[in-house]
């Protein structure tokens, strides 16, 4: 197992800029140019494009040759570290330019002609862009031309995918295709100067195309960026996470491997709970169902002076193991005692003395925790998931993204879910930008009500446990930072990147109010 897997797995697959109209009806209406990142920064990007249909084909047909060429947008912007919004592009029939030419081949000119419509079109995203590109206008890149790949999937998944990735099918190229691959860059190049030569020989170049042309594999594209309005100097709402006279925040973390005692979930939850703990020492730890998480025993014995930082050892550190586990043992221990935590969700609380609008009081602070296997019933973590949204001030999620197809996925719930209050969302996996801020739809009040910590590209799973953590300690230290200097904070040093940062940001920033001086404000926790 590669300690640097990304938060994805592929297996769980469900299956220059224009005058045009600026937004496609749907098209991030709900997020008027809102981002804050620490080492990424917002933009609206513009691609041109185009396809071939047979004369007369019916606006669902050409948008859904568009719509499979701009889903492989996302691949090949991902290679750059850019992260594009839409799970499903959205495609705006409304930039359509459509015009009849004629396919001849010059190497056979008897031969009769056929027509098709060649149809330009102008795709429309935000994106999450790395700092390195702020300066950048535009960047270029490639898409795959056909609607489907067919035989030739082989020969794309060789060329323009990484080596780890060659086993995927074709099905999984939209999310894995790299351009900027050196062999990958020389294919398409060498497609296009091919092409070059053949329409040499047209005689009406502008209405007429070639073979080559048609059946092309890859189109060259150049993404074009403009900024986005942000508000840099954005905050959580604080003050309004306390407007009910408590802090509830549910923090769950998916399963990565059942079978394996070092399983990157596990060890990221209890790399949650210790670092919560160490940080607030007033925590207290309660189990809701009662299970008695701290009895354990080995061989039919039971296991004596069990704590809970002594459990965060055993996974944590490898260490301060029972004497009645041998060394040879010590594996399926872990194993044990992981399934043993399973499925519970366990608490830990505090009280905090607030104060907000000069009015001071004392608050309970509830952080309620889970650590389970979604696979196995996805209803049952969506069920979860909704109970939270319903109640809690702050959701946050660390684990496999499943391509966006997981119990997370936004189609799972409906409005009615969400409470009329302000919330804020973390999701702490695979390009989770992507995937999530629909949430933004379905929220009561939008972005006025709600917050999203997203990122866009990859979240390993090395190091999320602490990210996922130090976010939760920014709303409890006082300190009341800003979302970029929380972003900075929340960046992990890892074993071969140090403060690692997958594109992070905070989003339906832009409506916030909070700043210290106008919502004077403190926390202290109650010890």
């Amino acid at each position: 197992m590669k300690t640097f897997s990304a938060l994805f797995a592929a297996a769980f697959l469900a299956g220059c800029a224009s005058d045009e109209a600026d937004v496609t009806p749907g098209e991030d209406d709900w997020a008027a140019d809102q981002i804050v990142g620490a080492n990424s920064v917002g933009r609206r990007m513009a691609v041109e494009g185009f396809v071939y249909v047979p004369v007369g084909s019916l606006q669902a047909t050409i948008t859904a040759a568009v719509t499979a060429q701009m889903r492989v947008l996302f691949g090949a912007a991902r290679s750059n570290d850019i992260g594009l919004s839409e799970r499903q592009p959205i495609i705006n029939p409304a930039s359509f330019r459509r015009d009849e030419v004629t396919v001849v081949d010059p190497a056979q000119p008897t031969a009769a002609p056929r027509t098709l419509w060649r149809v330009r079109y102008t795709y429309r995203s935000r994106a999450v862009v790395p700092r390195s590109l702020e300066m950048a206008s535009t960047v270029p890149t490639a898409t795959i031309f056909p609607v489907t790949l067919g035989a030739r999937a082989a020969t794309v998944i060789d060329r323009c995918q990484d080596p780890d990735t060659h086993a995927l099918s074709a099905a999984t190229v939209w999310y894995h295709f790299k351009p900027s691959l050196p062999e990958c860059a020389a294919a398409v190049e060498a497609e296009r100067q091919q092409i070059e030569a053949d329409r040499r020989q047209l005689t009406t170049p502008d209405r007429q195309v070639t073979p080559s042309e048609v059946g092309r594999l890859y189109l060259p594209l150049t993404m074009a960026f403009t900024p986005l309005v942000s508000n840099e100097a954005a905050s959580p709402e604080y003050h309004r996470l306390y407007e009910d006279d408590r802090l509830v925040a549910y923090s769950f973390f998916g399963l990565d491997k059942e079978s394996d005692p070092y399983d990157y979930g596990g060890k990221n939850y209890f790399t949650w709970l210790r670092t919560i703990t160490r940080a607030q020492p007033t925590m207290r730890f309660s189990v809701p169902d009662t299970t008695n998480l701290l009895a354990v025993s080995w061989g039919g014995r039971a296991i004596a002076d069990v704590t809970y930082e002594r459990v965060m050892a055993w996974v944590l550190d490898d260490a301060n193991y029972p004497a009645e586990v041998a060394t040879g043992d010590r594996r399926a221990f872990r194993l044990q005692v992981l399934r043993q935590w399973r499925g519970h969700f366990v608490h830990l609380t505090m009280n905090a003395q607030v104060s907000t609008a000069g009015r001071s009081r004392v608050v309970p602070i509830e952080l309620r925790t889970y650590y389970g296997d979604e696979e196995i019933n996805q209803r049952a973590a969506s069920l979860r998931y909704a109970a939270a949204f319903r109640d809690a001030d702050v959701f946050q999620y660390t684990g496999h993204s499943h391509l966006g197809f997981g119990p997370l996925d936004p189609v799972n719930y409906a409005a009615s879910v969400f409470p009329n209050k302000y919330q804020l969302m973390m999701v702490n996996s695979c390009v989770s930008f992507n995937y999530y801020n629909q949430f933004f739809r379905l929220h009561p009040g939008g972005t006025a009500n709600l917050d999203t910590i997203t990122n866009g590209i990859e979240v390993y799973l090395e190091g999320a446990g602490t990210s996922s953590a130090r976010l939760i300690l920014a709303l409890l230290d006082g300190r009341f930072r800003t979302y970029r200097a929380i972003l900075t904070d929340m960046r992990v040093d890892l074993p071969w990147e140090m403060a690692h940062d997958p594109d992070r940001v905070a989003d339906g920033e832009l409506d916030n109010q909070f700043t210290p001086a106008r919502f004077p404000m403190t926390f202290a926790p109650v010890r």
